[in-house]
């Protein structure tokens, strides 16, 4: 097979139907997913192991403690719509080494709970921003309810007709927009 027709594919399923799919031969599996894509990738053929594992969304209630910080997995996972766990993740460090160095230039003790409750604050509120979109998209695009279908279409060819709107949606989605870290208003501004 040529390598230019190679992709990574994240199935997000029910629990049920993901059972069933990973119990299925790969050809049973070619078969359900090229009807997945209703054949627009032509047909599919797995070539690697598939693997399932439950997706969960977790979110610390606490994201600092006396001398710890979480940042990532460890504060919070999201569904992996579009690799939105790894921009957050890259975020919260930024921000987190962000809150270190001028806590360190203030001449304050780096560790203590109350000086890192800003960035505790900064980085939940940024983190249920996108968990609740992630969310939202996960509901709507799930499942074969004509309602849903509807309103997917006309979501997506609005998004693609009004002037900025797909750029928009895109900057948000790659954490280049709300508030950033200095570090990520550097990458933003090279562009």
């Amino acid at each position: 097979m040529n390598e230019d027709n190679l992709c990574s594919i994240v199935w997000s399923t029910e629990p049920t139907r993901a059972e069933k799919l990973a119990k299925m031969s790969d050809a049973e599996f070619n078969k359900a997913l090229t009807a997945e894509f209703d054949s627009r990738l032509g047909l599919c053929q797995v070539q690697s192991e598939r693997r399932v594992f439950p997706l969960t969304m977790r979110y610390a209630r606490d994201f600092v403690t006396e001398r710890v910080a979480l940042v990532g997995d460890a504060a919070h996972t999201i569904h992996p719509l579009a690799g939105q766990g790894v921009n957050l993740g890259l975020l919260d460090a930024a921000s987190l080494a962000q809150e270190l160095k001028k806590l360190w230039h203030e001449g304050k003790d780096v560790g203590r709970k109350r000086h890192l409750r800003e960035y505790e604050r900064w980085r939940k509120a940024e983190a249920a921003k996108m968990i609740a979109a992630m969310q939202g998209f996960k509901d709507l695009f799930e499942g074969d309810n004509p309602a849903k279908k509807l309103i997917r279409g006309i979501g997506m060819s609005l998004v693609g007709q009004l002037p900025g709107a797909k750029q928009e949606i895109m900057s948000r989605a790659l954490g280049m927009r709300g508030r950033l870290p200095e570090l990520a208003k550097s990458l933003v501004n090279q562009d």
